[in-house]
């Protein structure tokens, strides 16, 4: 996968080239006039701040629209390079550089809390070793963090809702998921990949390889979000603190949380990964562990599709809804990652939770809708202990 640092260059780079055929400003000395008529310094894009911010933000490929926008600050050239009329001021872009110039909150810094050691620094790793190459199938130990909430219904037990392992006493999972509930909640297994066996083996270079068995644990706390709003479908997340889990077995490990740079995580043309044993599209739910790659969907499109069903957040991220079936894997409470470098290696990061969608699964041209976690660091670490 390429680095944001590497796609900012290529940004950069295209952008430089279109600027090359088109100069609008004429300068005196280093001063110009920006496209709206303000007052900027004529210098090179990469000693340009605020055209440095709408490039990491823009779309990639960069939209014919944007591209002209920002030639139109085009002011001259030093050598064969191109240089632009440098504002004092952040560069409007609508639905573009809202997020990123404080019109819309960042998420918490969380570094420095006191509860911040609860979360194990050994998570989220990539078992490339134990992937399935083909189909939405999981390795027996690609994603150990997978956790199932079971429901007690008019037939007997059930799994309604997935969640995930954030410590050896915390679950995360959907507000919807834990409160308002239509059936009682009853546990929390872990360590399950097939639901229909007791043991869960696979065969791996001709041999056969078994996991530990799953373990149903017992609910010591139920924490929803204390202002979750299930008409509004906000605030929609939560924990729940179990009894204690052995997180040295294969198939029971944490997910990693989006801390330090995972925070403020830029979603723009890439995909992300939700696992669970949700819905498919015949309607039935999978005995096994699946998971698929969606795109994430600009926040903007997002808020455009759910404007007249509910207003999508800031808090909230969207996914998917791009073919018939990229978004039927997932669990209700479950997670959605990306791969991110967290830790100094290369992780999954928890950045969602399953939240709410079309009632059909995998209706193409409407995404699904998740909780972002980044956004509820500081909810989640104020509300675990030891």
């Amino acid at each position: 996968m390429a680095s944001d640092r590497g796609a900012l260059e290529l940004c950069v780079f295209v952008l430089v080239h279109a600027l090359v055929v088109q100069a609008q400003w004429a300068i005196e000395d280093d001063g110009c006039r920006t496209p709206d008529r303000g007052v900027g310094t004529c210098i090179s894009i990469q000693s340009c701040k605020p055209m440095m911010d709408v490039l990491e933000v823009v779309p990639q490929p960069l939209p014919p629209k944007i591209v002209n926008l920002l030639k139109s600050y085009q002011c001259g050239y030093s050598g064969t390079d191109p240089k632009v009329c440098c504002p004092k001021t952040p560069i409007k872009i609508d639905g573009v550089t809202s997020m990123k110039h404080g019109a819309l909150p960042q998420p918490p810094d969380v570094s420095k809390h006191r509860n911040l050691n609860l979360l194990p620094q050994e998570c989220g790793h990539l078992d490339t070793g134990d992937r399935i190459i083909n189909g939405n199938k999981t390795g027996l130990f690609e994603f150990p963090w997978m956790a199932l909430l079971s429901y007690r219904t008019n037939r007997g037990p059930d799994f309604k809702c997935g969640a995930s392992i954030l410590n050896n006493r915390y679950i995360l999972t959907a507000a919807h998921c834990i409160s308002h509930l239509k059936f009682s909640l009853l546990g929390v297994r872990v360590g399950e990949h097939n639901i229909k066996t007791r043991i869960d083996c696979e065969i791996k270079d001709g041999e056969q390889i078994c996991a530990p068995p799953f373990k149903d644990l017992s609910i010591e706390e139920i924490i929803p979000h204390p202002n979750y709003n299930a008409k509004a479908f906000t605030n929609d997340i939560g924990l729940l603190r179990v009894s204690s889990m052995d997180l040295t077995q294969e198939n029971v490990k944490p997910v990693c949380l989006p801390l330090g740079k995972t925070r403020n995580y830029n979603f723009t043309g890439r995909n992300c990964v939700v696992t669970g044993w949700g819905a498919t599209e015949t309607g039935r739910s999978s005995i096994e562990l699946l998971q698929v790659q969606i795109p994430a969907v600009p926040q903007e499109e997002c808020v455009e599709i759910y404007k007249n069903l509910t207003s999508v957040t800031h808090r909230q991220m969207c996914a998917g809804g791009k073919t018939k079936s990229d978004s039927c894997a997932g669990d209700s409470g479950g997670p959605l990652h990306v791969v991110a470098y967290l830790n100094e290696d290369t992780r999954l990061v928890q950045q969602g939770v399953v939240s709410f969608g079309p009632r059909d699964c995998g209706r193409e041209g409407i995404p699904g809708v998740y909780t972002r976690v980044a956004y509820y660091m500081d909810w989640i670490l104020d509300n675990m202990k030891p």
